[in-house]
């Protein structure tokens, strides 16, 4: 639906753009202009009636690339009118810009074509540096409940934690291997994914460079996934299938001990299951003096619930970190926190923004991440 909305609010966007920069632009770039924006327009809008018929790197491509032009554009559009906005303040206050020669005012048109211009090609690079170059956040964290006062831990788990890979069009096999080395360079003992690993269609995760990617996740402890949001929106079943295809184990309501070690894992199905096992229920399960608990769940819904319970460490993704700002703002509301980590009483909540992105490789105001804990006790 992404690749859609792009396309339906570019219908409205570039007019408007193309009716702004016309008038700073001369009869003939005007030309130019206007023909690039209608090119863009008609090549987005054609492939987006048969790009699900075409199954190409390319078409991939394409596809991306009128996500980014949406994203720049909107933020462009956002200078445009803010401009205007102080323009129209001006003509109604101070009347600095009103009163200005008709050559001073020309000089401010164009500026502002050029840093609308710097905005759209700015906005593009960083969008795609964000995603494409994630970085690795370290924490050491000490569970104080199985560690005697005044004494040093005596044993150590290093995990690594990702979620919202978005296996698709804009996630390409490439980016999805070099996720997977990223991954192993970390030496993990325990590998978690939190969902959201598949972005719309479960097709293109059985290609098959993109499974010799995921089973090359290997860690002692074992990989374990859990199903986000997304994991519904297509194929269930050959989501759920995908899992084991790659070697990992899937957890929906269900507790493990991987390795048979003393780490209890609680891995929740997405609570978009209206159907999934209460979180009480669960964690009345758990034997809080085996060992550190850790749970997984895509969206942090169950924040507030663990307060109370044997969990040492919730681990989240779901919120992209916002993804495109200023939707931090919106997962904030929701969530109360956008990323990263946040104690609640002597427990331990970490959402990450995710390695991947959804819709298209593209995040403003955000990065793409893997967390990696190591655990004492």
């Amino acid at each position: 639906m992404v690749y859609l909305y792009s396309v339906l609010c570019c219908l409205f966007l570039f007019p408007y753009l193309g009716w702004r920069g016309g008038q700073v632009l001369s009869a003939g770039l005007r030309r130019i202009f206007w023909g690039m924006l209608f090119l863009i327009f008609a090549v987005f809008t054609l492939a987006l009636l048969v790009h699900r018929h075409i199954e190409a790197d390319w078409m991939s491509a394409l596809m991306n690339g009128s996500v980014y032009i949406f994203f720049s554009t909107m933020y462009v559009t956002a200078v445009v009118v803010g401009v205007n906005v102080l323009r129209h303040l001006d003509g109604c206050t101070l009347r600095f810009y009103a009163s200005a020669r008709p050559a001073v005012k020309q000089w401010a048109k164009v500026l502002t074509f050029i840093v609308s211009l710097a905005v759209f090609i700015g906005t593009m690079v960083i969008g795609h540096r964000n995603v494409r170059y994630p970085k690795v956040i370290y924490r050491s964290l000490v569970v104080h409940r199985l560690t005697p006062e005044g004494e040093k831990p005596k044993k150590r788990l290093r995990l690594v934690f990702f979620s919202d890979l978005h296996i698709g069009e804009a996630m390409t096999p490439d980016y999805i291997a070099r996720a997977v080395k990223l991954i192993q360079d970390q030496h993990p003992d325990l590998i978690l994914c939190g969902g959201d690993f598949i972005d719309h269609r479960a097709v293109y995760a059985y290609d098959p460079s993109v499974l010799a990617s995921l089973r090359s996740l290997r860690a002692p402890m074992g990989v374990y996934f859990v199903l986000g949001n997304h994991e519904y929106r297509d194929d269930l079943e050959a989501n759920i299938r995908f899992v084991s295809e790659v070697g990992a184990t899937l957890l929906r309501d269900s507790i493990a001990f991987p390795g048979d070690s003393l780490l209890t894992l609680i891995g929740r199905d997405d609570f978009v299951n209206g159907n999934r096992k209460p979180f009480e229920v669960i964690a009345n399960e758990v034997d809080p003096k085996r060992g550190p608990v850790v749970m997984m769940e895509h969206t942090p819904a169950s924040i507030d619930s663990i307060g109370d319970s044997p969990v040492d460490l919730m681990l989240c993704g779901h919120t992209h970190g916002g993804q495109i700002w200023p939707g931090q703002l919106m997962v904030w509301w929701r969530y109360g926190m956008v990323s990263g980590t946040h104690p609640v009483g002597s427990r331990e909540v970490c959402i990450s923004s995710g390695i991947g992105s959804a819709g298209a490789t593209y995040r403003v105001g955000t990065r793409s991440e893997i967390r990696v804990y190591d655990l004492y006790w």
